[in-house]
């Protein structure tokens, strides 16, 4: 421990004492520490069967099963700071407007962060939009391009 003693007179050696000491204690803690490191994404991985669709394929309708049906495996890498992404493969299958049903499949990445936005780059479809899980729910509103704009809720297994 460091001993400072200081032969100043009367007040100004208080006034001179607390000045010192604010200097020393600044540098010890207070607020000077690292940057908040911001809370990662939430962690997407696994398997969810689909839950409703919609999107100009279904006229603007929101479909539910039986009507359509599908699954999707989302494999997430460690998040990186406010954004995380990882592997997508899905499979649809949504009435075709003839009686008869038409399957989407693709596969690819994603990438989510903690503001809500998510972002899909698939061989077939590419989308931009926004994500929300609540419980084992995930939302996907996809806002562009114009022809992939849908909304997809999928349930966690």
């Amino acid at each position: 421990m460091l001993r400072f003693e200081l032969a100043l007179a009367g007040s100004r050696r208080h006034t001179v004492a607390c000045a010192f000491l604010a200097v020393l204690s600044s540098g010890c803690g207070g607020d000077d520490g690292p940057a908040d490191v911001p809370d990662p994404p939430p962690d997407l991985t696994g398997t969810y069967d689909l839950v409703s669709f919609s999107s100009a394929v279904t006229g603007g309708a929101t479909l539910t099963p039986p009507a359509v049906s599908g699954t999707a495996t989302l494999q997430q890498s460690p998040a990186n700071g406010s954004e995380a992404s990882g592997s997508i493969g899905y499979e649809m299958q949504v009435p075709d407007g003839e009686g008869g049903v038409q399957t989407i499949a693709d596969q690819g990445t994603y990438t989510v962060r903690t503001d809500g936005s998510w972002e899909q780059e698939g061989r077939l479809v590419q989308g931009i939009g926004t994500f929300s899980l609540s419980g084992s729910t995930l939302t996907i509103q996809v806002t562009e391009p114009a022809l992939a704009v849908s909304t997809l809720v999928w349930r966690k297994r």
